[in-house]
């Protein structure tokens, strides 16, 4: 069943129920007030007789308690039974008299009436119709001495009622046919949008990444339809990148594979016998090959950083770690004539995956004494508080462009044409780094001059959140 019929069938029930309850409740309440009125009237007129009896019973008036009874009951066109203590009819209104002279004590309301009680009840006369029974005791000197029944039709009444009923049935069926016909109107409206979000999604799925749903409610399925067109735009932009990724990642193994294709080509046709030259030949074919290594360990290590969400930490000496990086990079720092320095405090910690930590301060540093001058400067700074550490990594060398700078942490990205392939990298060390001081939850910021140098301000908790 689709959502909109469920919805549809969830309102209709609703419906059913709420209009049969309240046309039940207003049926017995009307039912209730007109039958209430016509008790409360017979009681009054019984109640009357019964006080015109009462004054006449044992008294030498006794004789006028008939005529005044078969006037009486005359006037109000019902049928009036008087009965002595035991129940024996002594006077019955009725042309035909035929319950005078017998015993009636057993009825329920004679019964009540002849214990000191009124009391009413409603028959279905077969043959005559509804009649309201009226029961009330007469009394004289504080004794109950017999009792007074009025039996009044109510037909009129039990017809004005069905008359009702009926009216109410129609009413609410028209009402609830006209909310159904709403309801199934409500239910397309509000799936509608659902629905085509599901084709959407559909499209989405054949590959169809720029696609959007027009959906302008500000409604809950506004806000989905809103974060479903996000939702497509960064796919899209995931998609774009693997693209590019996959292009350059091609372009940057095809340039050293052709390399070693030319240098082994060389060495085929080549028939000089010197093994000095071949040896030159297979130098550069092994340098070719250590670069697409690296390479191929960049990319593998990106992809177990995009599949980690946290790392292992242990607290660690990170003045310790900074000290390894310099005495490792410093032979390379030495070639360019480079000044490269540890200048912070120490016995600083911090818990972070150590060498996950080092090859972060590594590749930074790194970057930093490929793109600067000869005889410039590479600095490394380490300050704490008591929730962080703050590293910076500064050089004077030759800066980034404005244009370049938000973009220095995506993969593949060397910057501007200074900043080019002769300095060996493949633009995936500043990307690693950035995992890094994402996963150990750490924000890093870069300014930067083109021609002054480049710094590096990186911040990252001391304790991994819980």
């Amino acid at each position: 069943m689709s959502l909109r019929w469920k919805i549809f069938s969830l309102y209709l029930i609703i419906l059913i129920i709420s209009l049969a309850l309240t046309g039940f409740y207003l049926y017995r309440y009307i039912e209730k007030s007109y039958l209430d009125n016509v008790r409360v009237n017979n009681l009054m007129q019984a109640n009357m007789v019964s006080n015109f009896v009462s004054r006449f019973v044992g008294t030498s008036s006794s004789y006028l308690i008939e005529p005044t009874i078969m006037e009486y009951a005359k006037q109000i066109n019902s049928r009036i039974l008087f009965t002595n203590i035991n129940g024996k009819v002594l006077v019955d209104s009725a042309s035909s008299k035929e319950f005078e002279g017998k015993v009636i004590k057993d009825y329920s309301d004679i019964k009540e009436a002849l214990n000191g009680k009124g009391s009413t009840s409603i028959h279905d006369i077969n043959g005559v119709g509804w009649a309201m029974y009226t029961a009330v005791p007469v009394i004289a000197k504080n004794n109950v001495v017999g009792a007074i029944l009025i039996s009044s039709s109510i037909d009129n009444i039990i017809d004005l009622l069905n008359s009702i009923k009926y009216r109410m049935i129609y009413t609410f069926t028209g009402i609830g046919f006209l909310v159904s016909l709403l309801s199934l109107l409500v239910a397309s409206y509000i799936t509608n949008p659902l629905k085509r979000l599901t084709e959407a999604a559909n499209i989405l799925s054949q590959g169809k990444l720029d696609y959007k749903v027009d959906v302008k409610s500000n409604d809950e399925i506004g806000k989905l339809a809103r974060a479903f067109n996000k939702m497509s735009l960064s796919l899209m932009q995931i998609d774009e990148e693997r693209k590019r990724f996959v292009s350059d990642a091609s372009h940057e193994l095809k340039t050293p594979l052709a390399s070693v294709k030319a240098l082994v080509e060389s060495l085929i046709d080549s028939r000089n016998e010197d093994v000095h030259f071949y040896k030159e030949i297979l130098r550069d074919v092994d340098s070719e090959i250590d670069r697409m290594t690296r390479l191929v360990n960049d990319l593998l290590e990106l992809a177990r950083m995009d599949k980690i969400k946290s790392v292992r930490v242990k607290k660690c000496e990170i003045s310790e770690i900074i000290l390894d990086v310099i005495e490792s990079l410093a032979p390379l720092a030495k070639a360019k004539e480079i000044n490269l320095a540890f200048q912070g405090k120490s016995n600083v910690f911090a818990e972070v995956d150590a060498d996950r930590f080092y090859r972060m301060v590594y590749n930074i540093v790194e970057n930093g004494i490929k793109y600067t001058y000869n005889g410039g400067n590479v600095i490394v700074g380490l300050e704490e508080d008591e929730n962080n550490i703050y590293l910076t990594i500064a050089d004077n060398g030759i800066g980034i462009s404005e244009e370049t700078l938000p973009k220095i942490f995506d993969r593949f990205t060397r910057g501007d044409t200074a900043r080019s392939k002769k300095s060996g990298g493949f633009g995936l060390g500043l990307a690693i780094a950035k995992e890094i001081i994402d996963i150990h939850e750490g924000k890093v910021t870069v300014e930067s001059k083109v021609g002054e140098g480049t710094v590096f301000k990186i911040s990252l908790p001391k304790k991994k959140k819980d």
